[in-house]
């Protein structure tokens, strides 16, 4: 018989990540509006396929890992770390080279998502107080090991520029306290079952 009769939702470790997305298109999309860019931007949660040139300007949420301390039975803060990636292309612009467009573009989107994410009226991500202890940009990375996906910029005909910005955010997780309902082991009809996959738990019928 199950224990925990709760429904349990959307933890928060998973609702900021889909916030950060959200945030990112209606602010993202907003400066290419009031500044009057031509890029066609596109924002991702957890982009799955590779970047590619038939893309201009690419922007992914990814969940990388939590980090818990001062937990409690009750609840935990957790330092949630963030990959925001920016992947864009360009083509040379008359005297100017396709490797400088896309590399300017690159920054222009870098620097906007760095500002957007830094924005002190921001600071909550718009859900109520409580459930974010802070935000920070931890670090930038262009282009190293991560250009076009393991292949280095300089050596891309497709000139598609790569960053990625480590964006930290502390999460605080609450789950219902214990009712002192007593366990005493087994209770339910559960067999162990050895399957080429691994032990498996499996209900007896």
């Amino acid at each position: 018989m199950a224990i925990l009769t709760e429904q349990i939702g959307t933890q928060g470790f998973e609702q900021v990540g889909n916030r950060l997305a959200e945030i990112l298109l209606e602010e993202v999309t907003n400066q290419v509006t009031i500044q009057s860019f031509d890029d066609n931007v596109e924002v991702f949660l957890e982009l799955q396929e590779p970047f590619d040139k038939s893309m201009d300007v690419a922007i992914s949420v990814d969940f990388k890992l939590a980090e818990y301390e001062g937990y409690t039975i009750k609840d935990s803060q957790g330092k949630c770390l963030y990959y925001v990636d920016l992947w864009c292309c360009g083509i040379g612009i008359g005297d100017v080279p396709a490797s400088i467009v896309a590399k300017n573009k690159l920054y222009r989107y870098l620097g906007i998502v760095r500002y957007i994410l830094s924005s002190g009226k921001l600071d909550t991500l718009g859900f109520p107080r409580g459930l974010i202890g802070g935000k920070y940009v931890e670090k930038i990375i262009v282009d190293n090991d991560y250009s076009n996906h393991e292949r280095q910029s300089n050596q891309d005909g497709s000139y598609i520029r790569f960053a990625r910005i480590l964006f930290s955010v502390r999460v605080q997780e609450n789950q219902l306290l214990w009712d002192a309902v007593a366990l005493q082991g087994n209770t339910t009809n559960i067999s162990y079952n050895n399957t080429p996959y691994g032990t498996q738990l499996v209900f007896n019928n």
